[in-house]
């Protein structure tokens, strides 16, 4: 439920473990690239927006994907703090000024 509204989403993965491959392999892939990899410049937090066609990565209903990671207080690691797709013929979006979601 979505604003009082019951939305049903369209399913992309069967599983959480299905789930999981998928960002690791896009995370790892969007690492070896130069333009992705040169975001983490000491900066605290990281967005990584990662268009899968770039990388080759197919996944029916999802074309971009956003990561943000966080840097570890006192420290040079970075944790991932949320990852969800941002663009496709799967991904909802809240448009404010109809005031509904759309996909």
């Amino acid at each position: 439920m979505v604003n009082g509204e019951v939305k049903q989403l369209p399913k992309v993965f069967n599983s959480e473990e299905e789930l999981v491959e998928f960002l690791k392999e896009v995370v790892n892939k969007a690492l070896k690239d130069p333009d992705y990899a040169s975001k983490f410049n000491g900066n605290d937090k990281v967005i990584l927006t990662v268009d899968l066609k770039k990388l080759g990565i197919r996944k029916d209903g999802i074309d971009v994907v956003e990561f943000v990671f966080l840097k570890e207080k006192g420290g040079n690691s970075y944790y991932l703090k949320t990852a969800y797709p941002k663009a496709g013929s799967a991904v909802a979006k809240y448009v404010s000024t109809i005031g509904r979601w759309v996909s």
